[in-house]
């Protein structure tokens, strides 16, 4: 699959039904509902959101000042390229975290 064509809202979806975190979402509004809290998920864009998913699974994340961070399993290596850059760090772990799932690395 190609997550680099997905907007920010469908791989917080697909991250949220992967991880248990989506109770519900709402296209129109562009939001993930997490379960329980009724708090917005929303992992490409939140540390909070993100920062557990990137510990618990083993992702590497590398930001640059001048060109796009790196995100990559750690399992692999930095070196590796199996890697995923893009401009939002987060995005590009969240989409290391969907690849790792898709493999089924988790």
């Amino acid at each position: 699959m190609d997550y680099s064509k997905m907007s920010d809202f469908e791989i917080n979806k697909a991250v949220g039904e992967s991880t248990g975190e989506a109770l519900n979402t709402e296209e129109t509004l562009n939001l993930v509902i997490r379960n329980s809290t009724g708090r917005r998920f929303d992992p490409c864009n939140s540390w909070a959101d993100a920062g557990p998913i990137i510990e618990k699974f083993g992702i590497g994340l590398m930001p640059f000042k001048k060109s796009p961070a790196k995100a990559w399993p750690l399992s692999v290596g930095l070196l590796s390229n199996a890697g995923v850059e893009h401009e939002n760090p987060l995005r590009a772990a969240m989409i290391v975290y969907l690849m790792m799932h898709d493999k089924g690395e988790e």
